[in-house]
């Protein structure tokens, strides 16, 4: 069995979810929150957190395996569908950009925020995400949906285990051309600049998203699937694989390894059985994953951090923060549909 489209979403709001624990938490919490356990010198929120590294391999993954299973349905209309999906997540990101930025900004009277007519105009078109530091990945997955075409049609040509070594070795070199901020002053022209990184965040995370392909075209979850079917006590042995990779991440501390944690977890969370409760909990959260994306920066760090992290401890903190980020998301998704309703 392959990976479900309501599997898919649940993957997504998960990657969200340690999206924020990540940004919270992978710190130093001295003067900031209150840890109450702690392994050695770190408290285990950190531990956590680092594992937590992989959301953008998970979503990435999640991108890739969804279109590419639009592209195998239909690939004649592949492109004219891809233009829409890209509508509709410009006019979400839109309303956010008018809300946080330009709204919220102007009244607190925020340095920067909105900032010169420029600066707003290179975020607006997501060209340059000065305004909130998770929005890089939305301009790596609009050149994902526009340039889609071109890799899900290379992979049908070229040799699976050569085309995944080249992406591989184009992942670690990107990996620490960003790093080391390689486009910094690169050259004299800022516009070339900005290009320069765009691709460099691009091309750092084409592997996490063929990945995706790869694992639909040749399906990789109905082969881990068979090995867990006749597994007694599957979620045990399960949650205490996922903990081993939390303990391995903490091992080899290095980002470089996400994308391998990642693709071990997507797995994984495959093939538990969730309860009830805890699936209802995951469907409510799916139509706010991509607005606790592209908001929750703004509480935790740019506009509210005082706020946030006033209430001390990690699981209250990380609680109060899905709750606004929910909560802001109830509101644009009301214009949202609103605006949808009027552009068709």
């Amino acid at each position: 069995m392959e990976i479900s489209i309501k599997q898919s979403n649940h993957l997504k709001v998960v990657a969200i979810l340690m999206m924020l624990c990540l940004h919270l938490f992978n710190r130093g919490h001295k003067g900031l929150f209150e840890p109450l356990l702690f392994i050695g010198k770190h408290p285990i929120s950190f531990y956590v957190s680092l594992f937590c590294d992989a959301c953008v391999p998970i979503f990435a993954f999640v991108s890739g395996y969804g279109l590419y299973y639009k592209y195998q349905q239909n690939r004649t209309v592949y492109s004219g569908e891809n233009f829409i999906r890209l509508k509709k997540l410009y006019i979400n990101y839109w309303i956010v950009v008018l809300i946080f930025p330009v709204i919220v900004g102007f009244i607190l009277h925020y340095p920067g925020y909105p900032g010169t007519m420029k600066k707003f105009v290179e975020n607006f078109i997501g060209f340059k995400t000065s305004y909130n530091g998770a929005w890089w990945f939305f301009t790596t997955y609009v050149i994902f949906v526009l340039s889609s075409n071109f890799w899900f049609k290379l992979m049908q040509k070229l040799n699976p285990f050569l085309y995944l070594i080249i992406l591989f070795f184009v992942y670690v070199i990107c990996f620490y051309l960003r790093l080391n901020e390689f486009w910094e002053r690169r050259t004299t022209f800022e516009i070339l600049n900005v290009v320069i990184e765009n691709l460099t965040y691009f091309f750092c995370t084409l592997f996490q998203f063929m990945l995706g392909a790869f694992a639909l075209k040749y399906k990789w979850n109905t082969l881990v699937s068979s090995l867990f079917k006749k597994i007694k006590f599957k979620n045990t042995i399960i949650f205490i694989l996922i903990l081993g990779l939390v303990v391995a991440h903490a091992i080899v501390p290095n980002f470089i390894i996400a994308p391998f944690t990642g693709l071990c977890f997507i797995f994984l969370f495959c093939q538990l059985d969730l309860n009830k409760s805890l699936s209802k909990g995951l469907d409510f959260l799916v139509p706010h994953s991509t607005n606790m994306w592209l908001t929750h920066m703004f509480f935790y760090m740019i506009f509210f951090p005082g706020f946030i992290y006033s209430f001390r401890y990690p699981i209250i903190i990380f609680f109060v923060l899905v709750l606004l980020c929910v909560g802001s998301s109830f509101i644009i998704n009301f214009f949202n549909h609103k605006l949808l309703k009027i552009i068709k």
